[in-house]
């Protein structure tokens, strides 16, 4: 389930970047090529995009490092959007997710970090744009990931996800989010174990024993990992409880075959009983017989 939600999460942005890059690039050059003609003609869509896929900031960062850019202090201005550059002391041009875009033909994907206003981990995702072969600026979709981690909060058990930095985005448990929470016991051999291929853990702070399970999801790994201790208590209690009753159930067979036993060889009593009162009346007169027989001899020899 939390591999799924991260694969939904990429999927959904990457669908809604590389849609409106499209968009974008449909527009002749003469509408691209410069800060007014992007004002015109894109300013008013970045705010659509934005507000639909309910994005952080959308911009787009042009070759001479200024945005054209929706964001919450546009919002706060009650504008659509506006420019953010070197009267702020901004250049797009010295950022991570400028540079990478254009070392790659599709959408570049930052590491998580933290939002300054919401304080929730967030994203960038950024493609560079060419129109007619010339380079109109990098287009760029700062998400947060509080709809994914109310998945994460809604699973089952203790799951979190990771990005290529060992940075927790996602987890069921908020702790985990914290910059306190040291989750290297479990990021660190994960890398180096297959999907799904479970492995135990120490934990550093406490000592305590943990199994874990990990799957891959493009740059990022989700995992679930919980104390020994825990999982054991369960399959405890499922073993007492099949003690229990098969203790239970030993004595209830024991007491069947016993009634059924005896019920069974009570004919065997009665039988028992006739056999022996039989020969204790034939030993009986077999005595009588031969006391006779002895008296009998004893008068013959004294005749």
């Amino acid at each position: 389930m939390a591999k799924n939600s991260i694969a939904f999460f990429n999927e959904k942005n990457l669908k809604t970047l590389n849609g409106y890059a499209k968009n974008i690039l449909e527009l002749p050059y003469e509408k691209l090529n410069s800060q007014e003609a992007l004002m015109e003609n894109i300013g008013e869509e970045l705010k659509i995009l934005r507000d639909t896929g309910g994005f952080l900031a959308a911009y787009i960062a042009q070759p001479n490092g200024e945005l054209v850019i929706s964001d919450t202090d546009t919002d706060a201005k009650s504008i659509d959007f506006g420019i953010y550059g070197k009267k702020d002391n901004y250049d797009a041009r010295t950022r991570e997710y400028y540079q990478e875009a254009l070392k790659t033909n599709g959408v570049y994907i930052t590491s998580s970090y933290i939002d300054v206003s919401s304080k929730l981990p967030c994203f960038t995702y950024a493609k560079a744009l060419y129109k007619d072969g010339k380079f109109i600026g990098v287009l760029g979709i700062d998400i947060l990931t509080k709809d994914l981690q109310k998945e994460y909060e809604a699973n089952p058990g203790r799951t979190f996800a990771f990005d290529k930095n060992n940075k927790i985005f996602a987890a069921t448990d908020k702790f985990q989010l914290t910059e306190d929470y040291d989750a290297s016991h479990i990021t660190v051999p994960a890398r180096t174990k297959a999907d799904f291929e479970s492995f135990e853990y120490i934990r550093k702070k406490d000592g305590s024993q943990g199994l874990a399970m990990c799957v891959k999801v493009g740059e990022n790994t989700v995992c679930t990992g919980e104390s020994i201790s825990k999982i054991e208590e369960p399959i405890n209690k499922m073993n007492y409880m099949q003690i229990i009753i098969i203790t239970i159930a030993i004595i209830v067979n024991f007491v069947l075959i016993y009634t059924l036993t005896a019920k069974l060889l009570s004919p065997l009593t009665i039988i028992q009983n006739g056999l022996n009162a039989f020969f204790d009346f034939i030993n009986h007169k077999t005595k009588n017989v031969s006391t006779i027989n002895i008296k009998t001899n004893d008068e013959f020899g004294q005749i």
